[in-house]
């Protein structure tokens, strides 16, 4: 027998917030149309990027019921169970020794490039604000780099996402594992993934850790619902307890309770060079300070249930302007050397 873990629910609950509609709220519900499940109107299709009237699904159709004991599916994949379980899970991305040795000479490849991509963003920042006092600071931020609290900052380029794309393509464990929990949604609906967005968080030695937080909130708080967004974290060094993130291991479900947050166990997982780090977008978790001599920076990618719109980390509202950083600067000497090449021969 299959059971969803569920908080009881009243007759006329709303499935988001897990609130009784009152007799005012309860003649301007939503009901979905293929469920029947009802909402208040506020919450109906709430914080995922989708307008009320564009899908006939709510968030639990669209995302699917977790259910217990797992699919046969998602039992045979002892990553995704232990994902499901966590919030997150830590994985190889490759297997075999020639694909291993191949992934670490790229690794350390992309290491010297994210340094050399963090000197290029902080040079174009510094002379912008030589020529102009109307520059954003990094704290409030530009579209493609920001600081993230003291010493630690996140840069989006075309140039890595090439690169984070290069890694991952090869890399069948995550994209099976990733495919397995961003498509398990109602047989009614058909629900891609889709790559929402790549960059890199580079954190400096010394550097402070971050307050607790969720990337996204949970789409309800009466049933638990698989994920419909997962960060995947490739550090360019191996990370622990001293550099790397903190959990807070089961909290993206909706039996976990926050009210005793500081009894609650947490956990830094060690992800050795060479592996990724999968979490939850609903788990709690923050960034640790860099307590290492040497710069800390993680390539990163998130892959989301192809309905959903992150409106707030990455809102044009919230970050207007992307700093102009010249091409040369990202490029290195031999590979802008070789592009030339390319076009003259063209």
């Amino acid at each position: 027998m299959m059971t969803a873990h569920l908080k009881t629910p009243g007759p006329t609950l709303c499935w988001r917030c897990g609130a009784t509609l009152s007799n005012r709220t309860v003649q301007t519900r939503i009901c979905c149309m293929l469920c029947n499940r009802t909402f208040h109107r506020k919450c109906y299709l709430a914080e995922t990027g989708i307008r009320k009237d564009e899908t006939r699904a709510c968030v639990c159709c669209l995302s699917g019921i977790l259910r217990m004991p797992h699919s046969s599916r998602v039992q045979q994949n002892p990553v995704a169970t232990k994902f499901l379980r966590d919030g997150y899970c830590v994985i190889s991305l490759a297997t075999c020794t020639r694909k291993k040795k191949n992934v670490l000479e790229t690794l350390e490849k992309y290491r010297a490039n994210a340094d050399r991509y963090f000197k290029s963003f902080m040079r174009a920042y510094e002379a912008q604000l030589e020529l102009s006092t109307k520059v954003p600071t990094l704290e409030s931020g530009f579209s493609n780099f920001r600081e993230r609290g003291s010493g630690r900052y996140e840069m989006i380029s075309s140039e890595i996402e090439k690169e984070v794309i290069t890694v991952l393509e090869n890399c069948d464990g995550i994209m099976n594992t990733l495919e397995l929990l961003l498509t398990p949604a109602s047989s009614r609906v058909r629900v891609k993934k889709r790559l929402m967005t790549t960059g890199c968080f580079y954190s400096l030695p010394g550097s402070s850790k971050q307050q607790i937080h969720t990337d996204g909130p949970p789409l309800s708080s009466v049933l638990d619902l698989f994920p419909y967004a997962i960060n995947v974290f490739i550090p360019l060094v191996s990370v622990d307890k001293r550099n790397g993130t903190e959990f807070f291991p089961g909290s993206h479900r909706i039996d976990w309770s926050s009210s005793s947050l500081l009894r609650k166990k947490s956990i830094a997982p060690v992800v050795p060079f060479g592996k990724a780090l999968l979490f939850d977008y609903r788990v709690l978790h923050r960034g640790l300070g860099n307590q290492l001599g040497s710069t800390r920076s993680y390539y990163y990618a998130t892959f989301v249930r192809s309905w959903y719109e992150d409106k707030f980390n990455f809102s044009s509202g919230r970050y207007k302007t992307a700093l102009s950083v010249p091409s040369h600067l990202l490029t290195r000497r031999g590979d802008e050397h070789a592009q030339k090449r390319q076009r003259t021969e063209q």
